[in-house]
């Protein structure tokens, strides 16, 4: 019984350690092809670097709005039309 037990729990050790790392490893793969687009990408000068984190920084700004104004109007407008069903 005891051999059996430890059989199990060294199969169940092992691959639960190659599902973890087969998951994790597919997790980290680059899907979208990002990291080969930037490899090709030419070298960025001071002033373009600095452009493309402003650009950055203004889009990530604007989503942050846009997405407060939803979530605002989710629960201002979403949450009382599930509580009474009146709009």
């Amino acid at each position: 019984m005891k051999r059996a037990l430890r059989h199990v729990t060294e199969s169940t050790l092992r691959n639960a350690g190659k599902t973890t790392v087969g998951v994790t490893r597919w997790a980290m793969t680059d899907h979208s092809g990002v990291s080969a687009s930037l490899a090709r990408m030419p070298d960025l000068g001071f002033f373009d670097t600095i452009r493309f984190l402003l650009l950055q920084f203004i889009f990530v700004i604007i989503n942050a709005v846009v997405t407060g104004a939803w979530v605002y109007v989710l629960v201002a407008y979403g949450i009382p039309f599930l509580i009474t069903g009146e709009f």
